[in-house]
């Protein structure tokens, strides 16, 4: 079958295509520490509790690390189990995709569905933004990551070499267009132009940065368990779904969830983060608009990774239906 292009101009056709597992990533990236194992853990369930209860609940402006976990998704989900919690940005350099950029969240762990066989709590990715729009198509196809689409902007410090600031910018709208060939298409992305997101990061310390291997720590397990997709509203305004132009094979399955192993190693040092938006009747800044992505409160100090390595490998899939045996591979 003839597989439909996208195109940034006549000249320059990019194709959408599948990049199968195992995936190898190469990049940069730096973690913001939002919660850590122990006591906050129960401090979090509670949280998640209370907020269950409400319908809707705005963040008061003195909630500890984490009190703002209550803000990661508009209807709590019992399943949250806290835990390490992050929000992490990369750049990537190489991928089966090309190089892209990417900001997630993952507060924690959860819980997986009483059809899985593993009932071990394991981490989730709630919201994540990413560059390119291959990357959102194969995340969502292949992991049932909720990939969606943002433009970043990454700007050293002026007068600095150990300072960086970073903004990210929400998808306003989009359209596909027909090329000029048969089978292309033009993707004319449009993108608000304030930042739901940006803060500066400060690194420290960087000669003293050491090799880390995460998937030999006994405290972490590298698994992601997500949840099927969302049928995405016909005015979400998100490239989320390539059924929109009806490509061959269909990127989503919205009936299984999906168990994913990671591996990610690299050089590691320290770095801290500072939010520079500027909200409308608060005086502090913070690092998000709430409404994009959520307002986070993180520990001072996170980490930098000057040089990180992924291995994403192919998802085990577990099928949303009456068998609780229903897992497979």
């Amino acid at each position: 079958m003839t597989r439909p292009m996208l195109a940034k101009s006549e000249k320059d056709d990019i194709s959408i295509s599948l990049r199968p597992p195992p995936w190898y990533l190469e990049g940069e990236g730096w973690w913001i520490i939002l919660s850590i194992l122990g006591p906050v853990r129960k401090r979090i369930v509670e949280r998640i509790k209370q907020e269950s209860r409400k319908k809707k609940t705005k963040p008061s402006a003195d909630w500890t690390h984490s009190d703002s976990l209550g803000l990661l998704s508009p209807a709590p989900t019992p399943d949250f189990r806290g835990g390490f919690g992050s929000v992490q940005i990369i750049r990537y350099h190489s991928s089966p995709v090309g190089a892209y950029d990417e900001l997630l969240l993952i507060p924690g762990v959860f819980k997986p569905p009483e059809e899985s066989l593993n009932r071990t709590p394991v981490f989730r990715i709630t919201q994540i933004y990413v560059s390119t729009l291959g990357s959102v198509l194969n995340g969502r196809h292949h992991w049932n990551i909720p990939k969606k689409l943002a433009r970043f902007e990454f700007t050293p410090v002026e007068g600095t070499t150990n300072k960086l600031n970073v903004k990210i910018y929400g998808l306003k709208s989009f359209r596909f267009t027909r090329s000029s060939g048969s089978t292309g298409w033009y993707f004319d992305p449009e993108f608000f132009d304030a930042p739901f997101f940006n803060m500066t990061i400060h690194r420290h310390l960087a000669p003293l940065n050491i090799p880390v291997d995460l998937g030999k720590l006994p405290i972490l397990d590298l698994t992601l368990l997500q949840p099927p997709l969302q049928t995405v509203d016909d005015d979400d305004h998100q490239p989320l779904e390539p059924d929109l132009l009806h490509l061959n094979p269909p990127i989503v399955d919205h009936s299984e969830w999906k168990r994913t192993e990671l591996g990610i190693k690299g050089r590691c040092g320290l770095c801290s983060f500072k939010g520079n938006l500027q909200p409308g009747n608060r005086k502090a800044p913070q690092f998000a608009d709430g409404e994009h992505f959520p307002d986070i409160k993180p520990y001072r100090i996170g980490f930098h990774f000057p040089r990180i390595s992924l291995k994403v490998l192919p998802a085990s899939s577990i099928l949303a239906s009456s068998d609780p045996l229903s897992e497979k591979h």
